[in-house]
């Protein structure tokens, strides 16, 4: 393909009321072979879509980019992708609060290594992104597989993390060097602009998403609530990666990241695919 395969718009943002539109067994590869940047295996943008059990592979950019909320990204095996460009993700959004309720669930993900300037995120939740459920994913040389780009309210629960850079990035970027771009509102770092698009503080958004009703009154440019837990790091590379963030912020427990987990065909999973 030349540009993206395929890409999905639907639902009301509004009213949080979803499209339905659905991507599923899918194989899409050897695409973005005109245009190499933001074009996409799936695209996904509005309410309630879903991509899943799809074969995405051999790009050299992004394989999934996601506006919205209450996406599900599941089932999909994604490897060799990212090739040509640094500092993007495997499946990627970013810079906007009140995109939530996103879920990216069993998704399995080798063979996408960091190979440019600062190189491959495997779920890249970048500038304030927040409220995502990262859950039951199998990472094998994934670059930083799970990245928190300084948001909040993410879950990362219940993932595999083999030979990866870094299994788990999180930083303070909200309160650091994206601080006053964020405050100037400047472009697309208007990020109080689009929370104010929506009906962040009352229904049906403060139904869903209470947390985020009240997060004007809990420092919303730190990187509060996040949670780290019952996942499992094996192989090269480091457990976490974190830059500036208070452990008082963050909630990290019960992970297995010391000694053998006994995992069944393990050498296998780590030998990727060809």
């Amino acid at each position: 393909l030349g540009e993206s395969g395929i890409v999905m718009h639907g639902g009301d943002r509004q009213a949080l009321a979803p499209a339905g539109h659905v991507a599923r067994n899918n194989h899409i590869h050897h695409f973005a072979r005109w245009c190499r940047t933001m074009r996409v295996g799936i695209g996904m943008q509005g309410v309630g879509l879903e991509a899943s059990h799809n074969r995405i592979h051999d790009a050299p950019h992004t394989a999934i980019l996601f506006k919205g909320n209450d996406h599900t990204i599941a089932f999909n095996h994604i490897y060799r992708v990212v090739l040509q460009t640094g500092d993007a993700g495997v499946i990627y959004t970013g810079r906007d609060w009140p995109m939530r309720g996103n879920v990216i669930r069993h998704n399995y993900i080798p063979d996408t290594p960091s190979v440019i300037h600062f190189g491959t995120m495997a779920v890249y939740l970048d500038d304030l992104a927040s409220g995502v459920l990262v859950e039951g994913n199998v990472f094998v040389n994934a670059g930083r597989a799970a990245f928190i780009g300084g948001g909040r309210d993410n879950r990362v629960l219940n993932n595999i993390f083999i030979d990866c850079q870094a299994a788990v990035h999180l930083d303070a970027r909200g309160v650091g060097w994206a601080n006053q771009r964020i405050l100037l509102r400047q472009g697309s770092w208007n990020l109080f602009g689009k929370l104010e698009e929506v009906p962040f503080d009352s229904p049906p958004y403060s139904d869903k998403y209470p947390e985020l009703a009240e997060m004007l009154e809990d420092e919303p440019l730190e990187p509060r609530h996040n949670v780290v837990r019952r996942n499992i790091c094996m192989g090269k590379g480091k457990w976490l990666e974190i830059n500036d963030v208070p452990e008082s912020v963050l909630y990290l427990a019960d992970n297995f990241v010391e000694g053998d987990p006994k995992l069944a065909a393990a050498d296998q999973t780590q030998a990727g695919f060809a």
